[in-house]
């Protein structure tokens, strides 16, 4: 389903300010983001609500730890779509397209790709996987409208950390990002998790613009 929204978002309101620029696309996909959040507002208000699984409380033993089940499920689910997602953008022909058309649109039009019908794709894809990611953090925490911008932030510094051309990178950057935080918060206290968050991305484009496992080329 959100796969077919994330189309019609794109076509209604995306395709018409592609010639005006990112930063019209950028200014229109967060005021996209803004009307969303009140209509949810709207609908469920501001509280918080959390989703009860029947295993959600279930642990199984790993060593000495004891990992939750269903943050265990959560990070295999996680793992399969990402691998899937690799398979499709490597050996499919739609997903070498997409490729295609971030490397070099001009030239991706002189060989006959559709353009218009990748930057479709690739949204419609990205909003299916950006459901599927909200379901997978739902079944883990509490969640409310007013998450979407903190959430989004993430989303950003990951994208960063991991580095553009790179669907691993992604998984890296969350890896990397995950990690420092717990560690910063164990070490620092809570109150520089998000700081922390922050400081790492900013060394990381002064120190590698286009990312841990970036390729330079999309830079």
């Amino acid at each position: 389903i959100l796969f077919f929204l994330g189309a019609a978002i794109y076509r209604v309101l995306l395709q018409p300010l592609l010639k005006g620029g990112i930063i019209f696309t950028l200014i229109l996909t967060f005021a996209v983001r803004l009307i969303v959040e009140n209509i949810l507002l709207k609908v469920w208000s501001a509280d918080y609500r959390t989703i009860r699984l029947s295993y959600a409380g279930s642990n199984f033993q790993f060593g000495n730890a004891y990992i939750p089940l269903i943050r265990f499920l959560a990070f295999i689910i996680a793992v399969v779509v990402i691998y899937l997602t690799y398979l499709f953008m490597m050996n499919t022909r739609t997903g070498k397209g997409i490729q295609a058309v971030a490397l070099d649109k001009e030239g991706a039009q002189a060989v006959g790709i559709d353009v218009e019908k990748m930057y479709m794709i690739n949204f419609a894809l990205g909003t299916a996987l950006a459901g599927l990611t909200g379901s997978l953090w739902a079944s883990i925490y509490s969640f409310s409208p007013h998450l979407l911008g903190p959430i989004v932030g993430k989303v950003f510094i990951i994208a960063i950390l991991g580095g553009l051309g790179n669907i691993w990178g992604a998984a890296a950057g969350g890896l990397v990002l995950g990690f420092a935080e717990t560690a910063g918060a164990a070490f620092l206290g809570s109150e520089w998790q998000e700081a922390i968050g922050m400081v790492i991305m900013v060394s990381v484009l002064v120190w590698r613009p286009y990312g841990l496992m970036g390729k330079k080329f999309f830079g």
